[in-house]
């Protein structure tokens, strides 16, 4: 789904185009501006504002988003769930993009989403990432769910022991959005001329 435009999210709220802008102004919409200066806001971040403030999900809005990848990222570092979140917005025509602090939070998360794709850091605090996997691999109802690890911490060690507990994929970090985006790609096929996406076969 492309970014929304102010005017596009004052139709579905039901309020006035200014109230929108100062949203974004006063940083409670995260939003971005285009080089000509119009402002953008990801589908992912309007999702975002409407939880935080209480505020349920347009209907119209949800039909447009029926079809989406849902994607949890589970990592406890605030700027790698941004980055993350930013790829994936950008690069998958439609998405539903879900958070996760910890092990715990992701626990809650999954049975909430139901996610495609889970993105997983390996160092979580609580319960770590590989015990993260190995449930969720346990469970009937993630059978199909992809698993793309990460980790600050690349040994072999970690790889091999990922792998068993069923992750699909591994990525170390650092990382830049393009090796990302090639992992994901390798789980996720897409297709961006007819916004459509399906899981590689496992």
């Amino acid at each position: 789904m492309p970014p929304l435009t102010t005017y596009e999210i004052s139709r579905y709220l039901h309020v006035d185009l200014t109230t929108v802008i100062s949203w974004c102004e006063l940083g409670k919409m995260r939003a971005y501006k285009t080089p000509g200066g119009h402002r953008r806001v990801q589908p992912g971040d309007f999702l975002d504002f409407l939880k935080q403030f209480g505020m349920p999900v347009p209907r119209d809005f949800n039909s447009k988003m029926n079809g989406a990848l849902k994607a949890l990222i589970v990592d406890d570092e605030d700027n790698i769930r941004r980055v993350i979140r930013r790829a994936l917005t950008k690069n998958v025509p439609k998405v539903e993009v879900f958070e996760a602090r910890d092990g715990f939070e992701a626990g809650k998360m999954l049975l909430d989403a139901h996610p495609h794709l889970v993105v997983l850091d390996l160092m979580l605090p609580g319960i770590n990432g590989f015990r993260v996997c190995s449930n969720i691999r346990k469970d009937p109802r993630f059978m199909k769910t992809k698993i793309l690890a990460i980790t600050g911490r690349d040994t072999d060690e970690n790889r091999e022991k990922i792998l068993k507990e069923g992750a699909d994929a591994y990525l170390a970090k650092p990382f830049d959005v393009d090796g990302f985006m090639e992992q994901v790609r390798r789980l996720v096929k897409i297709d961006e001329e007819q916004e459509k996406w399906t899981l590689a076969a496992r």
